[in-house]
């Protein structure tokens, strides 16, 4: 073939791929889509990774207020003025068991979103709905239970550090409940969405995943904090 025909046919085949090509200016030419969202996202709407930042940020802040009253409490613990030791709720117990259940059932609803099996991950994030209300549950009935002690918000610091922790733990987490509670909405509205917006749930419930752990994990440290203050 001569030289000159040659590189007009190099120009003409481009390197867009070998395919058929299609009509749509931004298209890349044949061989099929080059990610594994296919066409759901080239609206430009959906930025990867960009929710896990906006949540790493806000865990910062959240993060700060604990350990702002922590740091308080401990300041007001060390004075010694009215500070009377609580004996913690053994409901606690059972509520530190059912936040680490549920870090594991939600990594289950994770690892069957990574297999495009819609049912199994409604079913998975369902069952960490209904620990995260068992939880809740344990919180307020362990409430009531230094209620009935004679334990009130105002009745010494270190009871006042137990109300003030849990509490704010718990409107935390009712807000991961909220976002488990919407990504379970548009699975079960529409199962397959887990195979044709693939990409956007699961970065959808990447965050959501990050904040229930993060909840999890802050979780523990109140709990060894109330169990272990002196």
């Amino acid at each position: 073939m001569p030289p000159v025909l040659e590189t007009e046919l190099i120009k003409l085949a481009g390197t867009n791929g070998g395919g058929p090509h299609d009509n749509d200016p931004g298209g890349n030419g044949g061989g099929g889509d080059d990610d594994e969202g296919g066409r759901q996202d080239r609206d430009g709407r959906h930025i990867p990774g960009a929710g896990l930042l906006a949540m790493r940020l806000a865990l910062v802040s959240i993060t700060a207020l604990f350990v702002t009253i922590g740091i308080v409490y401990f300041a007001r613990a060390r004075s010694g003025l009215n500070w009377q030791h609580i004996r913690v709720p053994h409901l606690l117990w059972l509520s530190t068991a059912l936040i680490l259940a549920s870090s594991w059932t939600i990594e289950n609803a994770r690892a069957w979103l990574g297999r495009k099996n819609g049912h199994r991950y409604i079913r998975s994030l369902t069952i960490t709905m209904c620990i995260g209300a068992a939880f809740l549950a344990s919180q307020v009935l362990a409430l009531q239970e230094l209620v009935t002690q004679g334990i009130y918000l105002r009745h010494n610091p270190h009871s006042s550090l137990f109300w003030v922790l849990t509490v704010a733990h718990g409107f935390h987490l009712l807000g991961g409940m909220g976002a488990l509670c919407y990504l379970l909405i548009r699975a079960s509205n529409y199962p397959p969405v887990v195979i044709f917006d693939y990409v956007r749930q699961r970065s959808r419930f990447a965050v959501s995943a990050l904040y229930w752990h993060f909840l999890t994990a802050i979780w523990l440290g109140i709990f060894l904090c109330l169990l272990l203050w002196p």
